[in-house]
C-alpha cells in the first residue's frame, strides 16, 4: 500500500465489524461499484489523460490561468497544484490562481497584479448555474473583454445542458470541456475538473488516477476493507457518545488543502438527518500553539486523524552553536524534518496518553500514487459512512434554501 493507518484508544470496537450494520453498509458499496454506479469511479477509467493534457498545453502559453469556481468545482484542483508547488510563493509558470470567493477587494488586488493580455481563465460549474461563479465571471469580463482575441482564452467546464453558464458558453463562443454528468462537484478530482489545473503543473496526473486505482483494487479484498474501515465504523459509533467532530490533521504544508477539500467532502455528504460529526481541519506543527490545549484539556468529543510521511531523504542539518562555544543541545546536529516527526510523534502520543481516538495516515511519499490513494480513501469512507447512517453521500438538499433566498433578496433589490 502507499499509506498506512494506526489506530489508537479504538479497542472494545473491533466486534462491531461483524455487526449487520457494517456488513450491509460494505455490502451495499460493493453491489455499487460491481453496477457501475459511482460516476467518479467508472470516469477513472475513461481514455482522457491526453485529452486533459493537450488542454492543458493551451493553457501553459499563458503567463496566468484564474480558475474560476467554487466548492467542489475548487478544492480538489487547488490541493493537487499545492502538491507541485511552493508552500509560500506559486513559482511554476504559468502562475494559476483559483477564485473561490465573490468578494470584490481581493479579486481586484489580483487582477490589478496581472497581464491581462496574458491570462487565460477557466470557468466550473458542474450546474452552471452556480451565481457566485456566473458573478465572478461578468466581472472579470469586463476586464478582459478589453485585451485582443479575449475569447480564445476564456474555457468553461459544465455539464452538456440548457444552463446559464452553457448558453453563455454558445452565445460567445468559449471553448467547452463537458463536466460529467454523474460526477457531483466535491467527488470530481479524478475527472477533468480536478485534472486539469493539476496538469498545467509538474503534477502527474496519470499516476494520480493510477493510484486511486490502486485503492479501489485494494479493497476488493474483504479483509483489507474491513481493517481499513474499521475507523470509519468506529468515528460512526463514537458519535452516539458525544464524539461528534472530525478533526484532520495533516503534518505536511503541501497537504494543507487536502484537509479544506476533505472538510467540505465529509460535512456537505453526512450532515443530513441530524447525522454526521463536524469537521475541523488543522496543521500541524503550527496549530500545536493553537488548537492543541482545547483538543487535549478541553470537551472530549473529537476524533483525530493526523496524515504525515516517512522522512525525507535530504535533509539538512542545523548547526545550532552560536558565541563562544554555546549550542542549542536539543536541536544540534538534528533537521527540520526530524523536529516536524518528533513533534507528530509527540502530539499522537499525548493524545494516546489522554484516551483519546486517534488515528495516524503515514504516507511512503507525498506524491501523486499516494495522494490519490489516500484521496481514494476519503471518498470510500465518505460514501460507506453515510450508509452506515442511511443517509445519501450525493445530494446536499438543506443548502438549496439558501440559495433561493440570496436570488430573492437580489430581486427585490434589498440592497
Amino acid at each position: 500500500m502507499l499509506f498506512t493507518q494506526k489506530l489508537s484508544n479504538l479497542s472494545g470496537l473491533e466486534k462491531k465489524i461483524k455487526s449487520n450494520q457494517f456488513k450491509q453498509a460494505r455490502n451495499k458499496f460493493y453491489l455499487k461499484i460491481k453496477s457501475n454506479s459511482y460516476g467518479f469511479i467508472n470516469d477513472l477509467y475513461e481514455k482522457k489523460i491526453e485529452y486533459v493534457y493537450s488542454i492543458a498545453d493551451k493553457l501553459k502559453n499563458n503567463e496566468n490561468i484564474i480558475f474560476l469556481g467554487t466548492g467542489g468545482s475548487s478544492l480538489g484542483g487547488k490541493t493537487l497544484v499545492s502538491i507541485k508547488t511552493n508552500f509560500f510563493l506559486n513559482e511554476k509558470k504559468p502562475q494559476i490562481f483559483f477564485l473561490e470567493n465573490v468578494d470584490q477587494v481581493s479579486i481586484s488586488g489580483l487582477l490589478d497584479q496581472l497581464n491581462m493580455e496574458k491570462t487565460s481563465v477557466v470557468v466550473i460549474s458542474k450546474s452552471g448555474e452556480t451565481i457566485e461563479t456566473l458573478a465572478q465571471f461578468f466581472f472579470i469580463k469586463k476586464i478582459i473583454s478589453k485585451t485582443n482575441n479575449y475569447k480564445k482564452r476564456i474555457y468553461v467546464i459544465t455539464e452538456n445542458k440548457q444552463s446559464t453558464l452553457k448558453k453563455i458558453q454558445e452565445e460567445e463562443d468559449y471553448l467547452f470541456i463537458e463536466h460529467n454528468k454523474h460526477i457531483g462537484g466535491r467527488y470530481s478530482v479524478f475527472s477533468v475538473v480536478g485534472l486539469l489545473p493539476a496538469a498545467v503543473t509538474s503534477f502527474n496526473i496519470r499516476k494520480f488516477v493510477e493510484g486511486g486505482k490502486k485503492f479501489l483494487k485494494f479493497i476488493e479484498n474483504e479483509n483489507n476493507f474491513d481493517s481499513f474501515f474499521f475507523s470509519s465504523l468506529a468515528m460512526i459509533l463514537l458519535q452516539k457518545k458525544g464524539v461528534n467532530i472530525s478533526v484532520i490533521m495533516p503534518y505536511v504544508d503541501n497537504l494543507n488543502n487536502l484537509s479544506f477539500w476533505y472538510k467540505q467532502l465529509w460535512a456537505e455528504s453526512i450532515g443530513k438527518k441530524r447525522m454526521g460529526t463536524t469537521p475541523v481541519n488543522s496543521l500541524g506543527t503550527v496549530d500545536q500553539h493553537s488548537q492543541l490545549q482545547l483538543f487535549l484539556d478541553g470537551p472530549r468529543d473529537k476524533f483525530y486523524t493526523i496524515i504525515g510521511r516517512k522522512k525525507i531523504n535530504k535533509q539538512t542539518i542545523l548547526d545550532c552553536s552560536f558565541g563562544n562555544k554555546n549550542k542549542i543541545e536539543v536541536l544540534h546536529k538534528k533537521s527540520l524534518e526530524i523536529l516536524l516527526r518528533a513533534e507528530m510523534d509527540a502530539t499522537i502520543q499525548t493524545l494516546q496518553n489522554k484516551k483519546l481516538p486517534v488515528r495516524l495516515f503515514e504516507l511512503e511519499s507525498v506524491n501523486e500514487e499516494s495522494v490519490g490513494s489516500l484521496m481514494m480513501y476519503f471518498f470510500v469512507e465518505t460514501i460507506f459512512s453515510c450508509y452506515l447512517v442511511n443517509v445519501n453521500p450525493f445530494d446536499q438538499p438543506a443548502v438549496e434554501e439558501g440559495k433561493i433566498l440570496t436570488k430573492k433578496k437580489l430581486k427585490v433589490n434589498e440592497y
